[in-house]
């Protein structure tokens, strides 16, 4: 995951202003069981590639001591790879439009770092298959405790999350099929501060422990920023 920032040195409401985005590259294996009248089948596919862009037109955050608060809008455009009938796809073919809160906690003397965020995201129809996913809201939250390691800094935490479909899907046959999924899993981050540059590099494993009408699985993420 590839991104970049810019914070305005003009403050908006009282708050730092800032836009950005992100490209993310993208690689799934998915294996299902599907039910025939001959008995179950199983079928896997793989892809890989560029996924879908995200945006941020707007974030704000105000800041206050060792506690930051912030508001920002993620738009997840449907920029990456699709194909109908495949059970791996790196784009998921819809836009996605996702406004955020969040509150974190991060006290430089002890190198205790804290954070948890609230958002809803609003789904658009996929225009391949006629088919629109409902809305989510999701709860995400990681504690991380940075320790002083040759040039820079180096973050070992835990992330949690927990996403809950609260409107049904449309344009399918399968009833309201509202999903939920929750997981938990290790962060490892690594920063590196130069003058006026840093430079972010930050892994993520987060196994889900709770689906339900979900694919089920385990996230990988590998996230590198660059701000200036």
């Amino acid at each position: 995951l590839l991104g970049t920032f810019y914070t305005f040195e003009s403050n908006v409401l009282g708050a730092h202003f800032s836009v950005g985005g992100f490209l993310p590259y993208i690689s799934v294996d998915v294996t299902a069981d599907l039910a025939t009248q001959l008995g179950t089948v199983r079928r896997k596919d793989s892809a890989s590639g560029l996924g879908d862009v995200t945006l941020i037109p707007a974030m704000l955050a105000w800041k206050e001591e060792s506690w930051q608060y912030s508001a920002f809008l993620s738009i997840y455009a449907p920029t990456g790879q699709y194909e109908k009938g495949r059970l791996a796809n790196p784009g998921l073919n819809y836009w996605t439009f996702d406004p955020t809160v969040g509150v974190s906690y991060n006290n430089e003397k002890t190198g205790l770092n804290a954070a948890l965020y609230a958002g809803i995201g609003f789904n658009t129809e996929n225009n391949a298959t006629g088919y629109s996913s409902g809305s989510v809201l999701h709860f995400d939250g990681s504690v991380q405790q940075l320790l002083p390691v040759g040039p820079g800094i180096l973050g070992i935490g835990a992330e949690a999350f927990y996403i809950e479909q609260v409107t049904a899907d449309s344009g399918g046959n399968l009833g309201d099929f509202k999903g939920r999924t929750a997981g938990i899993g290790p962060v490892l981050t690594y920063i590196l501060p130069r003058d006026k540059e840093t430079l972010v590099a930050e892994l993520r494993w987060l196994p889900e422990t709770s689906v339900r009408n979900r694919l089920e699985g385990d996230y990988i993420w590998l996230k590198v920023v660059y701000q200036f």
